[in-house]
């Protein structure tokens, strides 16, 4: 079925129609900063949910700023060993709990929407994506459903003014 995330479907996306923020007068433009990001592997298609920073730099492009150590990079890599396009799903919105599973330290396997259900304490209903064959939280107020295409090159991304006061130095990272 459908759920209330899929009430406004856009046919001709355009990111730059959110308030997307450059933050600090450094940035290197303007970053969607509480992304919950969906990947799965290409052999099992275990899902992983993680929250990485995305550069948007037009209507329908963003970087994906990744550390090569995260499991969403080591799917990357595995679809880029295949030379297929990497299925990617963003969720922005909803309840709370995405985000904090989203960056909890689980171990690899575990399903961040279980550890969000158990939070909850009641399961996270998900409905099939539009584009990808992949699933989102029903309540997620924004989804953004795409891809990485790994023979595309890589983007400059950042610089980005950190928490901490300092700014992470640009780099190179996937579209």
């Amino acid at each position: 079925g459908r759920g209330p995330c899929q009430e406004v479907i856009m046919s001709e996306p355009d990111l730059t129609l959110f308030p997307v923020l450059k933050c600090w007068p450094e940035d290197g433009g303007p970053f969607i900063t509480l992304p919950v990001i969906q990947t799965k592997d290409l052999h099992t298609g275990q899902r992983n949910v993680g929250l990485y920073r995305m550069q948007v730099f037009s209507k329908n492009m963003t970087a994906m700023h990744w550390h090569r150590h995260k499991v969403s990079a080591r799917h990357f890599n595995e679809y880029k060993k295949a030379g297929v396009r990497m299925p990617v799903v963003v969720t922005l919105g909803g309840d709370p709990a995405y985000t904090y599973c989203a960056t909890a330290p689980l171990p690899e396997g575990v399903d961040e929407f279980i550890l969000a259900g158990f939070i909850r304490k009641k399961r996270v209903e998900l409905v099939q994506c539009i584009t990808q064959d992949m699933q989102v939280p029903a309540d997620a107020d924004i989804v953004i459903e795409g891809y990485i295409d790994p023979n595309e090159d890589f983007i400059l991304e950042g610089p980005f003014g950190d928490h901490t006061g300092y700014y992470s130095l640009a780099d190179y990272y996937p579209r």
